[in-house]
């Protein structure tokens, strides 16, 4: 495949995968102020729930710890696109050791939400050490469950990071 047609198909999928987090997302705040079940499930990730733990979505997304990130200039590289499962309780995802990571949404103390193209960014502040990073189209149910962990569920309809996902069409 060449470059261009690479290019072209990464766009396309960007775009799709874009479409379907900002569905999902919205269907996410149904499911959260309803206490409905999502389709999402912690098979994929192999994580065990915890007793009264939720699924709440399965994301794909590149996670990066907040600290500078070198690009080489024309290298343009970026770490691998991977699923990461959202739960009432937890964000959990492997990495390149395939080992499971996962932070508790009682460590975080802040975070920074931006779902609108190209900056599509959830960076969530750490207690007790760097903040961490996930970016790409596919993070807008993340930035939902974050928004609502974080500043509460009337922060769903006023937080200005999620005024994509309010946004007609």
């Amino acid at each position: 495949m060449t470059g261009r047609k690479q290019r072209k198909a990464l766009a396309r999928w960007e775009g799709d995968v874009r479409v379907w987090a900002h569905e999902t997302a919205k269907d996410l705040v149904m499911a959260m102020v309803t206490g409905q079940p999502t389709p999402a499930t912690p098979y994929g990730i192999g994580v065990v729930l915890e007793p009264g733990e939720r699924v709440w979505a399965e994301c794909p997304a590149r996670f990066l710890q907040e600290r500078p990130v070198r690009v080489p200039p024309g290298r343009g590289w970026l770490p691998p696109i991977r699923p990461w499962l959202v739960t009432s309780e937890r964000i959990i995802g492997r990495l390149g050791d395939d080992r499971l990571y996962s932070w508790r949404w009682s460590q975080f103390v802040g975070c920074r939400v931006e779902l609108g193209y190209p900056a599509e960014t959830v960076a969530l502040d750490l207690q007790d050490g760097p903040g961490v990073v996930w970016i790409g189209p596919g993070t807008a149910p993340l930035a939902v469950a974050a928004v609502c962990r974080l500043h509460g569920p009337e922060a769903l309809v006023l937080h200005v990071g999620l005024a994509h996902l309010r946004q007609a069409g």
